[in-house]
């Protein structure tokens, strides 16, 4: 009686426990809605642009849409970036890091399905070491090993985080392939911008080498002092180094170009310099369009695979919010067992088993919360690094769009320099040769004129850039997919639809979390996340 009762009173303590671990549990984390940081500008209404070769516009799709074997039209350009991306060792480091993740991620799915597996042995058994009669068993059968039923969302959870851990993997992939891309397009220019210095200090040093001996004949016949003479040999001389700067800077750029394609530049996909000294054209782009910065959160890389990582810190929330719920296993067992190997397989020796097993936690000094703490601050922690991508990326648009706001205007401003400076150089050179003016006036022209094209060339190799870089920020160079590219043109449709029908920018509800960026929670997309097959 007395034990009866205590049975009854440990029974409803046991109880009371659970209720009260299930009055604790925390709220569980809804991760299916798209996450979205707005920064403090306006999402849906154009860049700030300075240049008339910039556009910001609705109608205008981003230049991140274009492939960038339809961006770059330089087919030198284009040959060596497909080396690299065949080559590169970053690229294929995150290749694997890819493969490695869409691997984990198969390998949580399974565990969504029970596992069954084949199993047969023998045993021999005696009372004791003097038993003169061992008994022999056999068995053969099929067995569920302990299967854990899902009613609280764990495994889902579990294969969701895998999920999001295997796409933001794959967008890193994707960020360290137009980071390729882009080094690759700016080392052919900076490759051909020392060329087209080489080719200018070549031109230099002929035409000094030239005044060089005129005046060294025109001491020698007692017309001028030997100063004129003295001033061409420095000039000459300066002339060289630029050249030698030149070779230098040409070596030091096929290095960078080989340690990105993985191998040895070849001399066939050096680039080609006009007469004219200019770099070239490497993309058939004349009007740069940015899209809308909303577009962004879709085309950049590194701001999807925080978004990712983000969700699966969200996930994880749920793993450990599950843990405060009973765990129910299944298992069990078909075959048959016998004494005797003759009659191992008939209907008499056949036999199962089934039975659920029950984990109800209750007490564990802490531990399930700790852990769930633990998942809540990962979670504040990929917010921040979300943020960041976030702010990141727009700061990063904002200076290359600053970049370009003067660029052909100085460019423009440099051209119409230097055709004063070769007016005034052809004149000086013209006084000096019949005998009107010294030498000193010349190498002032000449320096002049001689800066003035380094300039051009600078400016030429700042445009170029800042075209490589436009793309790159805005996210051009990834390998989107069909369903990414239909995505993108789905949401830009929903965005002119509604802004041509309220006819102002559409203003989502919005918290400030005190960092600068505001967090919004959009209405759920009805397009899937794109899983690994």
């Amino acid at each position: 009686m007395k034990t009866s009762k205590t049975m009854r009173i440990l029974t409803l303590s046991v109880l009371a426990a659970s209720m009260a671990a299930c009055s604790s549990i925390p709220k569980k984390i809804d991760t299916a809605a798209p996450v979205m940081a707005v920064p403090n500008v306006p999402m849906n209404d154009a860049y700030k642009v300075y240049d008339a070769d910039t556009i910001s516009a609705v109608e205008a799709p981003s230049v991140a849409s274009v492939r960038w074997q339809d961006f770059y039209t330089d087919p030198k350009l284009k040959a060596l970036i497909e080396l690299a991306l065949n080559n590169n060792k970053d690229l294929q480091s995150a290749i694997l890091a890819v493969q490695s993740a869409r691997a984990q991620y198969q390998i949580t799915e399974t565990n969504a399905w029970p596992k069954v597996g084949a199993s047969g042995g023998v045993t021999r058994s005696a009372n004791n070491r003097v038993d003169a009669n061992p008994a022999t068993a056999y068995n053969v059968g099929l067995a569920m090993s302990s299967y854990e039923l899902d009613l609280w969302g764990k495994v889902a959870s579990q294969k969701e985080q895998a999920l999001h851990q295997y796409l933001a993997t794959n967008a890193a992939k994707d960020a360290a392939q137009i980071s390729i891309i882009s080094s690759v397009a700016q080392g052919y220019v900076n490759l051909a911008h020392a060329l087209a210095q080489r080719q200018l200090a070549e031109q230099t040093l002929q035409t000094r080498e030239h005044a060089m001996m005129i005046t060294q004949k025109r001491f020698e016949a007692g017309i001028d002092s030997k100063s004129p003479s003295l001033q061409a040999a420095s000039s000459l001389e300066s002339a060289r180094l630029a050249v030698y700067s030149a070779d230098t800077a040409i070596l030091q750029a096929r290095n960078a170009l080989q340690l990105l394609i993985g191998r040895p530049v070849p001399n066939e996909l050096l680039p080609t310099i006009g007469r004219d000294m200019h770099i070239g054209n490497i993309t058939s782009q004349t009007l740069f369009s940015t899209g809308l910065p909303s577009e962004l959160l879709y085309y950049r890389p590194d701001i999807v695979q925080a978004e990712h990582n983000l969700k699966a810190a969200g996930a994880n929330i749920n793993v450990a919010r599950a843990a405060y719920f009973p765990s129910i296993s299944l298992a069990s067992n078909i075959g048959f067992s016998s004494g005797s190997l003759d009659n191992l397989l008939e209907s008499g020796a056949f036999g199962w088993s089934f039975g659920p097993s029950i984990s109800l936690p209750i007490f564990d000094a802490g531990a399930r919360r700790a852990n769930h703490e633990v998942a809540q601050v990962a979670q504040k922690s990929a917010l921040v690094n979300y943020e960041k991508a976030i702010q990141n990326a727009f700061k990063e648009v904002s200076d290359v769009l600053a970049e370009r706001a003067t660029l052909g205007q100085r460019i423009d401003a440099q051209v119409r320099l230097q055709d004063n400076y070769r007016q005034t150089y052809d004149i000086a050179y013209a006084r000096f040769r019949s005998g009107l003016d010294n030498y000193l006036t010349v190498l002032d022209a000449e320096r002049s004129l001689f800066a003035n094209q380094q300039s051009i060339l600078q400016l030429e190799l700042a445009k170029l850039v800042s075209q490589i870089q436009l793309y790159q920020v805005l996210g051009g160079g990834a390998n989107l997919t069909a369903e990414q590219i239909t995505e993108f043109n789905r949401q830009k449709e929903a965005m002119r639809t509604a802004e041509l029908a309220a006819n102002q920018p559409i203003a989502p509800t919005t918290i400030d979390n005190g960092t600068g960026v505001q967090i919004t929670q959009p209405e759920p997309q009805t397009t899937p996340a794109t899983q690994p097959r």
